[in-house]
């Protein structure tokens, strides 16, 4: 254990954790209402099609909401990485 090492900030765990607050239920509804429309909905014809945008929807929706909860709760004061370095033409 290093004791020159500062602990992490509680504010970005705080913001991960709102954040997962509000991303879990949204999740939780979102897998509820596709169980819901497989079970319910015949799948042949428009409705199939339907269905296969609704998931598609679905998912990237619940991708996007994670995503914004892991850079909520990610460090951001870690210095940013250097430039790569580039030839200057002569």
């Amino acid at each position: 254990m290093d004791l020159h090492t500062t602990a992490p900030g509680r504010s970005r765990w705080r913001r991960g954790v709102y954040a997962a607050g509000l991303v879990i239920p949204f999740t939780a509804s979102q897998l509820w209402a596709l169980l819901v429309l497989l079970r319910l909905a015949p799948l042949d014809g428009l409705v199939g099609q339907a269905f296969v945008l609704i998931l598609l929807g679905s998912v990237v929706a619940i991708w996007a909401g994670w995503r914004w909860t892991w850079q909520l709760g990610r460090d951001r004061d870690l210095p940013p990485e250097p430039a790569p370095k580039t030839r200057i033409p002569t």
